[in-house]
């Protein structure tokens, strides 16, 4: 039996060479389109796979995305029917997670642009105020949220999560939309960090109608996904003086192309969507683990339920 890797925008062999410590002896681990015989394949390890390439292969078992995010498997429309899907849950990606959003936090907080800026020009000044007043909202508050919520609350921030089903957590508020509208939740905080799921429901949340729902001089850090954000409209409340900044890691078109407008905006810090990087040390564990269990007839660990979208 064996399992193949499709990741065609990195480097596989590092995750290859990681399982084979981790498999069960006779696990084959095959890198794609290097298959030599596709009828083995039971698992496969995927992020953004070519459409329809999972057809190849007659008796999947499962097919685990290399990722805490699935979208991509759920735009493929030859997905396989009846084949489970799974996701990485694993703590080294939400440490990393957390961290991000941590950073920009305490950045917004600590007015970091303004003494870069400073710098830059030789200018000896403190900025006023010298500590922006912060209510975070934490718009999805599954296992990356949860975390970077109960990480900025133990620092002293007010925190505000807001997702389907109310969360328990200290030191943070949480609402649902049978408590609050995501307007009104909008209006109580003054930087908004987004770490929902990409579904056809959040595509394009963060929009005009919500950044206005926030206090002038508000902040968006985006660590999720491209399409949860309207560009333009982003782009208009920053012009405007609406928004005071933005810190961006995830976009519609990656790379970021050169000729776009974000990477030279002195409003925006951005970074290559490396906020939260799968470790393929860390998460061969949790494959091997699902690829015991499949062999074994039980259900995978952290199995997607497609029909939500995560």
């Amino acid at each position: 039996m064996a399992i193949v890797i499709i990741t065609p925008d990195r480097d596989a062999s590092p995750l290859r060479d990681q399982l084979n410590r981790h498999l069960p002896a006779g696990a084959a681990v095959w890198i794609y389109p290097e298959v030599p015989n596709p009828e083995d394949v039971t698992m496969a390890v995927v992020w953004k796979h070519p459409p329809g390439s999972l057809k190849a292969f007659p008796h999947l078992k499962l097919v685990q995305s290399f990722g805490a995010g699935v979208e991509h498997l759920l735009l493929d429309p030859e997905l396989p029917e009846g084949v489970p899907l799974a996701r990485i849950v694993d703590d080294a990606l939400t440490l990393s997670m957390r961290n991000y959003v941590g950073m920009a936090v305490l950045a917004i907080h600590k007015r970091l642009d303004v003494y870069l800026e400073n710098q830059r020009r030789k200018v000896w000044e403190q900025p006023q105020p010298v500590e922006w007043p912060v209510r975070v909202g934490i718009l999805g508050m599954g296992e990356l949220g949860a975390a970077s919520a109960q990480f900025l609350a133990g620092m002293g921030f007010e925190v505000w999560g807001y997702s389907r089903q109310r969360k328990t957590l200290p030191g943070v508020t949480s609402l649902s939309p049978q408590e609050a509208s995501l307007a009104e939740f909008a209006g109580r905080i003054n930087v908004l960090v987004c770490l929902l799921p990409l579904t056809p429901q959040t595509e394009g949340i963060l929009n005009d109608s919500l950044f206005r729902s926030m206090p002038k001089g508000s902040y968006l850090i985006n660590a999720a996904r491209g399409g949860h954000l309207v560009e333009a409209d982003l782009l208009r409340v920053l012009d405007e003086g609406w928004f005071e900044g933005a810190f961006l890691d995830v976009f519609r078109e990656e790379p970021l192309p050169a000729s776009h407008p974000f990477w030279e905006h002195p409003k925006i810090f951005l970074t290559p969507h490396s906020a939260s990087v799968t470790n393929p040390d860390s998460a061969s564990k949790l494959v091997a683990e699902n690829y015991r269990r499949v062999m074994a007839g039980l259900p995978p660990l952290h199995r997607v339920e497609a029909e939500k979208g995560y």
